[in-house]
């Protein structure tokens, strides 16, 4: 008896043992490392990310393919008899330099791991006030695009979330030869990889208190911020930041942000390491 009663001990210890031992590895599978997050800027030329797969391209609209307004571009179509008078075209170069967002200010784009956004219709504005759509202005340049990598790993080290996305805008829109001004301002998802109990989201957001001229009331330039907000979820934890994209009427992009910064500072102590080793070699006679 005292026989049976020790090797059911024995097991018992050795099943908890296991399970403990379980918890830790799950505990240790779902824990993010925060110092693993990286958004990195990837070049145009294409090919294929280590362990991503190769990175397709889906069709970029241009600004004609952009969507069209109901009648025309008409500038101030006129209102119905009796009703408040709107801005006339003079009072919208008058004020070239208000600049607002006619189109949206938050759209989702990644949800549960999965792209939802449309780049037609899910997009940003930067244009004068007194205009009704972004088809009213001409000169717009061809849309550019900017690639990011945004990945993270767990703690064993491998990684767990990897997206793909791009940046697009179209600036130098003016007015009758006046201004640089943006449409077509979004963030498109290229490609999600999420490990088993992972989810991501990201919501992107253009605030109006970020819309701003950075020109002159003569010949402003609109500016704006694209914040790319990003949620990833698992059972034991919930990890929230964002990452900001400054985008100019005349074409500029700069990356904002803390996980833009490490990158910097991780190029930066590159340099130096590769400087270092340099200034090793160099023999002094």
């Amino acid at each position: 008896m005292k026989k049976q009663l020790t090797i059911a001990a024995f097991i018992s210890a050795l099943f908890t043992a296991l399970a403990g031992a379980a918890d830790l590895d799950n505990a240790k599978y779902f824990a993010i490392d925060e110092s693993s997050i990286r958004i990195e800027a990837l070049d145009d030329r294409g090919g294929t990310l280590p362990g991503s797969g190769p990175v397709i391209n889906p069709p970029i609209p241009g600004s004609n393919q952009l969507p069209k307004p109901p009648n025309g571009p008409v500038i101030n179509p006129p209102a119905d008899p009796g009703a408040p008078t709107g801005p006339t075209v003079g009072d919208t170069i008058n004020n070239i330099d208000q600049i607002v967002n006619l189109a949206q200010k938050i759209w989702d784009i990644i949800k549960a791991n999965a792209p939802v956004v449309n780049i037609a219709v899910n997009y940003a504005n930067a244009v004068p006030y007194g205009t009704t759509h972004w088809t009213q202005l001409q000169g717009w340049s061809k849309p550019m695009t900017k690639k990011y990598a945004f990945s993270m790993k767990n703690g064993f080290g491998s990684e767990v979330v990897k997206v793909l996305y791009q940046v697009h805008w179209v600036p130098n829109g003016n007015l009758q030869g006046k201004g640089k001004f943006l449409t077509g301002v979004t963030v498109e998802p290229i490609s999600v990889t999420a490990a088993w109990g992972y989810t991501v989201d990201l919501l992107a957001q253009v605030p109006d208190s970020t819309i701003a001229n950075v020109g002159t009331h003569e010949d402003p330039v609109a500016s704006m911020q694209v914040q790319l907000n990003w949620k990833v979820s698992t059972a034991f934890k919930v990890i929230e930041q964002k990452a900001i994209y400054y985008v100019q009427g005349d074409g500029l992009l700069q990356e904002i942000g803390t996980p833009f910064q490490r990158d910097i500072e991780i190029k930066a102590q590159e340099d130096l390491d590769n400087v270092a080793k340099k200034l090793e070699n160099v023999k002094f006679d």
